[in-house]
């Protein structure tokens, strides 16, 4: 345990000295929240298919663009760490090198995923037609079960893979073949999850309480000052801990790579 709470304190440490950085994603946000509330179809009334259809191309070029930035900011998290320093004047250049990289191995990552649901999908569809219950909840036990194995052996593992491309600048297979290899033994991915849960337990409850706070000032502005309100404070909390958890885990990657998480 010790070794993910030093990797959340070095997350947040870096954070905090990397604001030019956190600034940039704060940015981002806010661009993103804000046309998402343009976006937003009014209380009462129903959405029309012109502006699902926009929404949904909204979606898609954020993630697509939300790609460039990941790369950037891992290289530049991976610089400070490695380094003891960043250039921001290195943002693009990291975003436009690992765009490519990053993208393959998402779809690759999404397929893998995929097939995955599709076979636990296959064998609940299988034995419904039977209509026995005991059939059936036999069938959904072994697909959840192939769910969890695959979760704990290969989801949660390749999850690092993105941090095992950038900091040894590698390709897609072999960056997954690298995050699957140090995660073994399986003690390591319990120690992986841990820290996912400790960094989750820490946005919901940052999230929690500059909401609740947000949401007071929000109740006494006009509707669409409080929206904008808390589309910021949104923004700012995502930026500021996106960067933590970035850190955090190419911290806890370098450490586990070392054998010492």
């Amino acid at each position: 345990m010790g070794g993910i709470m030093e990797a959340v304190k070095k997350g947040f440490s870096i954070a905090s000295k990397s604001l030019g950085l956190v600034g940039i994603l704060i940015a981002f946000n806010l661009v993103g929240n804000l046309v998402s509330m343009s976006m937003a179809v009014v209380p009462g009334a129903q959405a029309t298919p012109q502006m699902t259809t926009g929404a949904m191309i909204f979606s898609v070029i954020f993630i697509l663009v939300s790609i460039f930035f990941q790369g950037a900011s891992l290289g530049l998290i991976r610089d400070y760490i490695k380094q003891g320093a960043m250039k921001l004047g290195g943002f693009a250049g990291y975003g436009a090198k690992y765009y490519l990289r990053l993208l393959g191995l998402g779809l690759i990552i999404i397929a893998f995923i995929a097939v995955v649901a599709l076979i636990a999908g296959v064998i609940i569809a299988i034995t419904a037609p039977l209509n026995n219950t005991i059939v059936t909840v036999i069938a959904v036990t072994i697909a959840i079960a192939i769910g969890v194995v695959a979760g704990v052996l290969y989801f949660v593992p390749l999850t690092l893979s993105p941090y095992a491309l950038i900091s040894d600048e590698a390709g897609v297979i072999v960056s997954m073949k690298k995050s699957l290899s140090i995660m073994k033994p399986l003690v390591k991915v319990v120690r992986l999850i841990l820290l996912y849960v400790v960094l989750i337990l820490i946005s919901l409850g940052v999230g929690f309480a500059v909401g609740f706070l947000v949401g007071l000032i929000a109740a006494v502005l006009p509707q669409t000052v409080g929206r904008v309100l808390m589309a910021a404070a949104t923004s700012v909390i995502n930026g500021y801990l996106g960067i933590v958890m970035t850190a955090a885990f190419m911290v806890f990657y370098f450490e586990i790579e070392k054998g010492r998480a």
